[in-house]
């Protein structure tokens, strides 16, 4: 009897101590697989640019997109109309650091399928992670510079995948047929029919359903230097200012970050006519190349002028092109952008005093970023009467009284 009770002694004994010792591995092993792999979810906004927008969120219904949506769940689905644009923006939880944006044009389906951050950022080393798939559509995908974590985008399109991993400017349009993938700045790795093909900045490549990737081909040719200002103004732009009182503000033209995009800024508080802007020598013969197109980013966070003024020439953001036609004769195209409306209707849609060639001005949302991408301007300046047998400088500039407006991304791209 005493036997039995000593061998049971001993077994609880053992038991508890191998017990004991497998708890002393395994909570730290588990606190330390939790705190490394947890993860949550991102904070995700969705803002109508212009049309009509929808978005279908998980057990809810239909929702038209007035404004901004925010707090946007995984598994969300973004439809717009022909002629429609919409933003889709990624932050971290709490809203501090924005890590990228998609740009969506018309007729276009992106399902939003994970939206991951790291929940403790000291201890888990994963990058932020995107995962959408579009569906159909066209699409400009911008992920942030200069943070402290990397991130990763994955965008499905059918059968074939485009991974991202670098801060860029990508562009994917999906159709029925094919997948075309152009990498404006960063890197993609884009894979279809079991093989990859690697882009870098300026390159693209198509995919079609089930067949590998053709191989990395030149994009279009973006005639511009330092056009997504990761170098000081200086380098590329000339900075130029003017106004109407010498004693009145002169304005500040300054190059800062603003949702984790690379801008030039435009402010002034004045009580007379001012311009703020700034140009780039282009002088590149363009009579080779069968398309002109110009993109950037912008946003006109305020004005005080209605309209564009009272001959159509104060936009709180204008684009000018200056070029020369075969006979040697030098034109100008001008387009405008502004948010507060002469709701008088008496104010000109374009600029009447410029002597170039404008087309009408384009009102955007207050403080939301717009993405503008100009028709062929070769098609657009012949049907003006004026071939373009070079491009000599474009300025982007801003006029009024007072305004604060933002520039970014811009591309002249000239097709091959």
């Amino acid at each position: 009897m005493r036997q039995n009770t000593e061998r049971t002694a001993w077994t609880i004994m053992t038991s508890a101590f191998i017990v004991f010792c497998v708890l002393i591995v395994a909570v730290p092993l588990g606190t330390w697989r939790f705190v490394s792999t947890s993860n949550v979810a991102q904070e995700v906004a969705i803002t109508l640019i212009s049309g009509t927008v929808f978005v279908t969120r998980p057990a809810a219904p239909l929702q038209g997109v007035a404004d901004t949506i925010t707090d946007v769940e995984e598994s969300s689905r973004v439809d717009s109309d022909a002629n429609s644009q919409a933003s889709i923006t990624f932050s971290t939880s709490d809203k501090k650091i924005t890590l990228g944006s998609i740009q969506v044009y018309g007729s276009t389906r992106v399902k939003l399928v994970e939206m991951r951050s790291p929940q403790f950022e000291l201890w888990n080393p994963s990058p932020h992670r995107m995962i959408v798939d579009v569906q159909r559509g066209r699409t400009r995908i911008n992920l942030a510079g200069g943070i402290p974590r990397s991130i990763t985008l994955i965008v499905r399109a059918g059968s074939s995948t485009i991974q991202l991993d670098r801060a860029g400017s990508y562009s994917i349009e999906v159709t029925d047929q094919l997948v075309d993938v152009a990498v404006r700045e960063g890197a993609a790795l884009a894979t279809s029919g079991g093989q990859s093909v690697a882009l870098g900045s300026g390159q693209r490549t198509v995919m079609r359903a089930g067949a590998p990737p053709q191989n990395a081909a030149s994009g279009e040719r973006n005639l511009l230097i330092n056009g997504d200002f990761p170098a000081p103004l200086s380098t590329d732009w000339t900075i130029y200012k003017d106004r109407f009182d010498p004693n009145d503000s002169d304005g500040k033209i300054e190059r800062t970050v603003k949702d984790g995009r690379n801008v030039v800024s435009f402010y002034r508080a004045g009580f007379n006519w001012g311009r703020l802007g700034v140009q780039q020598k282009v002088n590149r013969d363009v009579r080779d190349y069968r398309a002109l197109r110009l993109h950037f980013a912008l946003r006109v966070v305020k004005q005080n002028v209605l309209s564009c003024g009272q001959y159509g020439s104060e936009c709180p953001m204008m684009a000018k092109i200056e070029y020369t036609d075969p006979a040697g004769n030098r034109r100008e195209w001008v387009q405008g952008f502004f948010y507060l409306p002469d709701t008088s209707n008496t104010y000109p849609m374009r600029c009447v005093t410029c002597v170039s060639s404008a087309t009408s001005h384009i009102r955007v949302q207050q403080d939301v970023w717009y993405f503008y991408d100009s028709p062929d301007l070769i098609t657009l300046f012949k049907s003006m009467g004026f071939t373009p047998a070079a491009i000599n400088t474009i300025s982007i500039y801003a006029e009024g009284h007072s305004f604060e407006s933002l520039i970014s991304e811009v591309e002249l791209l000239a097709g091959d």
